[in-house]
Formats: structure tokens, C-alpha cells, sequence
């Protein structure tokens, strides 16, 4: 997934370093120079010093390209700008904009912004679980996000088809519940064996996302 990160300060950087241990393709936008230099010794981002409210910036960066522009900048009328463009100018499919007064939120979706978030983690989450990027959603939140109930579609070309539960080494807090396969239910058992476009549903605390992932050799895809 190709993501563009306009505002390399701490809220950028951070959350660019969380995406690039996913696995995500990441480009950052900052007009600081010195700021630059450090995102670019400390991370292996492609890093843009420009302004992230202009289109040919953007254009430079893939705008057309990208699958979400996450504009994290100080002035919540520059990230709205930087998302509008993205949104009208390039097609982007999400446009995330962090909020610095709360007050301005439901301006920003009234104004085209797809998500609003204030807080890091949650733009993480937002990514992962709105925009349609990788196999596994979540579908509910339980006891309070400590857990969730996923819901996880095997590709069709699923490079373990045919192999039997038993064999994985998932997750010690990960249970699947059932499996979907061309509309019939299957309560699965160690000798059950997985299917090129099954769905599982799976019960799984928090942390053990990415684990299940890896698991189930399951990858981001662009």
C-alpha cells in the first residue's frame, strides 16, 4: 500500500515508523530541512522537503498513485487543504487528516476529509481496519479492544490451500470460530484444512494481529 505522510514531525515520523514495520510503502512530506535530514537517517522512507498543500509536490510524490494521504501538519486548515487535493486532483481513496482542535472535526469530514483522528494509534487503526488494504478486519471490538472479531478472506491463489489447521503454529490468543466457503458454515477442527477463498472467522486479542498474519502468510497488498 502506497501511503503519503504529509507533516514529518513527531506525529509523522512515528507514524511513518509504525507503517514501514507493517510493511507499507511510505513517503513523507516536510518543508523543514533539518527535519528532512533526520527522517531520512532514521528511516527507509522516500522523504519529499516540500509543502504538502501544493499539487505538483504531491504529483512529485505519486499523488495519482498513492491508496491514502495522511496529512499530520500543525495547521488543521493545511491539512484539509492537502486532503482536498489529494481527494479532487488525484483520486486518493483516503484521505486522513489529524486534528489539533477538536473542534474543527466534523468541519473536515463536512469538507471531504474521510477520517479525522487526533491521536497516532488510531490513524494506524483507521488505516488498517477502513481502508480496504489487507485480508483481515476487524468486525467488532470486545471488552473494550482488548480483543476483536476478525473477519479473514483467503486470497484465491492462497499459497497454503489445502493445509490442515493442525499444521499452523497461530497464535496462542487466536481461535477460529467458523469458515465460510462458498456460502456454507464449517466449525473447524485441527483436521480442517484451509481453502483458497475461505473466510474465517477468527476471536483474537489485540496484539496478535500482525502474528496471526504472519501465520496465515497473509501480506499487505498494494
Amino acid at each position: 500500500m502506497k501511503t503519503i505522510i504529509v507533516g514529518g514531525g513527531k506525529v509523522g515520523f512515528y507514524l511513518a515508523k509504525a507503517l514501514l514495520e507493517e510493511g507499507y510503502s511510505v513517503t513523507i512530506i516536510e518543508q523543514d530541512k533539518e527535519q528532512c535530514r533526520f527522517c531520512a537517517n532514521s528511516l527507509d522512507a522516500e522523504i519529499i522537503c516540500g509543502d504538502g498543500t501544493d499539487d505538483d509536490i504531491l504529483r512529485a510524490c505519486g499523488g495519482e498513485n498513492a491508496d491514502a494521504v495522511i496529512a499530520v501538519m500543525g495547521q488543521d486548515e493545511n491539512n484539509l487543504i492537502c486532503c482536498q487535493l489529494a481527494k479532487k486532483l488525484f483520486g486518493v481513496k483516503k484521505a486522513i487528516a489529524k486534528v489539533n482542535n477538536p473542534k474543527n472535526a466534523e468541519a473536515l469530514k463536512l469538507l471531504g476529509v474521510d477520517i479525522v483522528i487526533s491521536a497516532t494509534d488510531n490513524i494506524i487503526r483507521s488505516l488498517e481496519h477502513e481502508v480496504d488494504i489487507k485480508s483481515i478486519k476487524q468486525l467488532l471490538p470486545l471488552n473494550n479492544g482488548e480483543a476483536a472479531l476478525l473477519e479473514i478472506t483467503l486470497p484465491q491463489d492462497y499459497q497454503l490451500d489445502g493445509a490442515p489447521l493442525m499444521e499452523l503454529k497461530l497464535p496462542t490468543n487466536c481461535n477460529i470460530a467458523c469458515i465460510n466457503r462458498s456460502g456454507s458454515t464449517i466449525i473447524p477442527r485441527g483436521k480442517t484444512t484451509l481453502k483458497s477463498g475461505d473466510t474465517l472467522l477468527v476471536v483474537a486479542l489485540g496484539e496478535e494481529e500482525k502474528e496471526l498474519r504472519k501465520a496465515l502468510k497473509l501480506k499487505i497488498h498494494n
